[in-house]
């Protein structure tokens, strides 16, 4: 019988149609169709011996015939039958033009939500740029518009500098500068103090001089030298305590307003930094939550492809499990029918391909098997 399949799968070559289980159910029907084709009526090499010389098998001799003697091993009919049947119902989905649609379960991204898209507005009002527009692919930044150009925090920063007496574009400290910006925190009635314990002072000095006089009266010597350098000298002192007086309210003036300055600078420097973390707080949490809802939409998506693509794929995972039944009666047919989809990840386009083609080959693959489980 191995001479008889070499001759079938040679023939098969170039008859092609006796493949064809539906038109060629057994093997004497391959011979037939063989022998109207006339390639039985020339010698071929077959070699079995219990072959007579003449009839289909060598020459054709006239009206009389040897006899031919075949022995065909077919599967049971209730195999056979199936087998038939599951290769017409596969055949369909095999044709070219009903390849699976897999733009119905293509992967896709979720929409930038409207949280999401204000944290980023945020974001560049902060840094001191325009409008953003989101007209890109699933709501993504396509366009930024004119701004200040000016950060939030620039305003408090450039604040501090001027607290700090920097002047000019090079942003030097000068003297001229650190005075402008001490000046503001001198006390506006520093002068009238001044004034004020000036002529406290004056009073109290006239009433120490009337000391003097009165005391060089009740001594006889009112009008004298002696009372003439008492007086000088105590004139000169106080004089001296009134300059150093004045000297130390002024002082006192001009540490207070350093102090206020560098106060004032320091808040500054501190709302530049304070400014910031508030608003990155605030983008951080938008961005969270429309991140969280963004999840949430795609995870709908997936949902969605992944329930197309089993819908799509049903058929073939329904022929798949039925040659993989049917291959333990058939000899192996079928066996390498089997064809799965995966859910996490998403596959691909090429790997939606690699897939067919496999499947496709497996079972193209159990049909030989079969075949030549009739041989």
């Amino acid at each position: 019988m191995s001479a008889m399949k070499d001759f079938l799968e040679r023939m098969a070559d170039k008859y092609p149609e006796i493949m064809d289980i539906r038109k060629f159910p057994t093997q004497d029907d391959i011979i037939d169709y063989l022998d109207m084709k006339g390639e039985l009526t020339e010698p071929v090499d077959i070699d079995i011996p219990d072959f007579a010389d003449g009839g289909r098998v060598k020459y054709q001799t006239g009206s009389e015939y040897n006899e031919l003697q075949t022995t065909i091993a077919r599967p049971a009919p209730f195999i056979e039958s199936a087998g038939a049947g599951f290769l017409t119902a596969l055949e369909p989905i095999l044709r070219p033009g009903a390849a699976v649609k897999t733009d119905l379960f293509a992967p896709s991204v979720a929409d930038q939500n409207k949280l999401q898209q204000q944290a980023l507005q945020q974001a560049a009002t902060s840094a001191g740029l325009g409008q953003l527009t989101f007209g890109g692919p699933e709501g993504t930044l396509s366009d930024v518009g004119t701004g200040t150009g000016i950060s939030t925090f620039e305003p408090f920063l450039d604040e501090a500098q001027r607290l700090a007496g920097a002047v000019g574009p090079q942003g030097q400290v000068t003297s001229a500068g650190l005075t402008a910006a001490r000046d503001p925190f001198m006390s506006p009635f520093q002068q009238q103090v001044i004034d004020a314990t000036k002529a406290s002072f004056e009073q109290q000095r006239a009433k120490d001089r009337q000391s003097f006089a009165d005391a060089a009266f009740g001594a006889n010597a009112f009008g004298g030298a002696r009372q003439g350098v008492q007086e000088g000298v105590y004139d000169a002192e106080t004089a001296l305590g009134l300059a150093n007086l004045e000297a130390q309210l002024l002082q006192q003036g001009f540490a207070q307003a350093e102090q206020g300055r560098l106060g004032a600078m320091a808040n500054q420097q501190a709302m530049a930094a304070q400014v910031p973390q508030l608003e990155t707080a605030e983008m951080t949490q938008l961005q969270q939550l429309g991140t969280g809802q963004q999840a949430l939409q795609q995870a709908g998506l997936d949902a969605a492809a992944t329930a197309a693509r089993e819908k799509a794929y049903e058929s073939q995972q329904r022929f798949g499990f039925f040659g993989q039944q049917l291959a333990p009666f058939s000899q192996g047919f079928g066996a390498q029918s089997a064809f799965t989809t995966t859910t996490q990840p998403p596959p691909n386009t090429l790997n939606t391909i690699l897939g067919v083609g496999t499947m496709a080959g497996g079972l193209l693959g159990g049909l030989g098997s079969f075949m030549g489980g009739m041989g």
